[in-house]
């Protein structure tokens, strides 16, 4: 009995591709690969793809390598892989002959360059670099208010730096954010600057804008995915344009600066009806705190990094499910945890995920979106009603 448990165990391992469940290669199939690696908003960034297939033994032995480049990468290329036993049509069309075979597709999307070298991350690592360039601007006293114009009214990001280069985290965000929010660069040697925005102690991340009173100040951990939730509030639609009641609106208003607010009669216009992105909610159960749980919120960040620079928009909330019950039959939610798409506008339409509530079923239900392949429910009354906040002015 046990030899027969431990062979449906190695069958069933050697069933899952080699990234299935890899956070940081993306695994490319016929739903997802055009969205991921053709999208408009993604021509700056260089991707780096791996055809490979399972039975492959020399694709086997690069899998550590691999998942190394992947972490060594993350945040600045798009690390990603295609298994050719699955989607022989996109190997063919890529002209895939052995296995396992490494291309670029550089910054523009057009045309590829094929890796010939020695399959080690040390070695792939170079070689993939010279193809990434970066938009971060140099900021000094004799450009400075140049640089805080440009764009007249929206905001800028300055990293103060006492590092000789440029960070690479900082350059790999620049590409993110390229066409919607500048990112610059004060060296710690230009003593005039850091004492105007009172910067002493580096690194140091501001988001600034003319006329504004104070400069927003960053105080997570430098990570990728923390900065990039703090930077994409500040060019995001909902970004407040009115500095000189930034903060009185950000008291009033605390799900304008969160990263996965709750829905709630008060919260739902300013980020899920009020725009043109596709509104993407978890039905939960809230930890003992009220708030959302952990291991959901990370879930939910990892998808808004991944899907940032999307051709759709998607906007993120929670629901509290057995407070909001009616809201949740409404769009056929009978029990938690869930996942739903919701559209408003001329038409309000809804779309139940039927996979899984993990990472790996919300970046399948999101291709599916992004592909156009789910099945939207009418909502002929618009959005259903949600419970009335309690203590909120009527």
């Amino acid at each position: 009995m046990r030899t027969l448990l431990l062979v449906f165990a190695l069958s069933a391992a050697s069933a899952a591709s080699l990234y299935e469940k890899d956070p940081d290669v993306e695994l490319l199939n016929s739903l997802n690969f055009h969205t991921h690696i053709k999208k408009p908003d993604s021509m700056n960034h260089v991707k780096i793809i791996e055809f490979f297939t399972d039975s492959c033994a020399n694709c086997k032995s690069f899998v550590k390598e691999y998942k190394e480049l992947a972490k060594q990468l993350k945040g600045v290329i798009k690390v990603t892989a295609v298994n050719c036993g699955k989607e022989q049509k996109i190997c063919n069309e890529y002209g895939v002959k052995t296995y396992p075979t490494l291309k670029v597709i550089p910054p523009g999307g057009f045309g590829t360059q094929e890796y010939s070298g020695e399959r080690t991350a040390k070695a792939v690592y170079p070689w993939v670099m010279k193809f990434f360039s970066h938009f971060v601007e140099k900021v000094n006293s004799e450009n400075v208010e140049a640089f805080l114009n440009k764009n007249a009214g929206k905001f800028k990001t300055i990293l103060f730096t006492d590092k000789p280069k440029t960070p690479l985290l900082w350059r790999g965000l620049s590409v993110d954010f390229y066409g919607k929010m500048t990112l610059g660069e004060v060296k710690n040697t230009e003593k005039a600057l850091c004492q105007r925005f009172k910067v002493s102690k580096f690194p140091t991340i501001l988001v600034v804008k003319p006329g504004q009173k104070k400069p927003i100040k960053y105080d997570g951990k430098m990570d990728q995915k923390e900065l990039f939730e703090f930077i994409n509030r500040y060019q995001e639609t909902f970004a407040l344009e009115n500095l000189a009641a930034d903060e009185e609106i950000a008291l009033k208003k605390p799900w304008l600066s969160e990263n996965v607010p709750e829905m709630t009669s008060q919260s739902a216009a300013d980020i899920c009806y009020n725009g043109d992105a596709v509104c993407i909610l978890a039905f939960v159960k809230p930890g003992s705190d009220g708030k959302l749980e952990k291991s959901a919120y990370d879930m939910i960040m990892a998808a808004k990094s991944k899907y940032a620079s999307g051709n759709a928009k998607f906007a993120f909330m929670w629901v509290n499910f057995a407070k909001e019950s009616s809201f949740s039959a409404a769009l056929g939610v009978d029990s938690q945890p869930a996942l739903v798409a919701l559209r408003t506008g001329k038409r309000t339409r809804y779309a139940k995920s039927e996979g899984s509530f993990n990472s790996e079923g919300l970046s399948s239900f999101l291709d599916r979106v992004l592909g156009g392949d789910v099945q939207y429910k009418p909502l002929k009354d618009g959005p259903p009603a949600l419970s009335p906040v309690e203590g909120a002015k009527k």
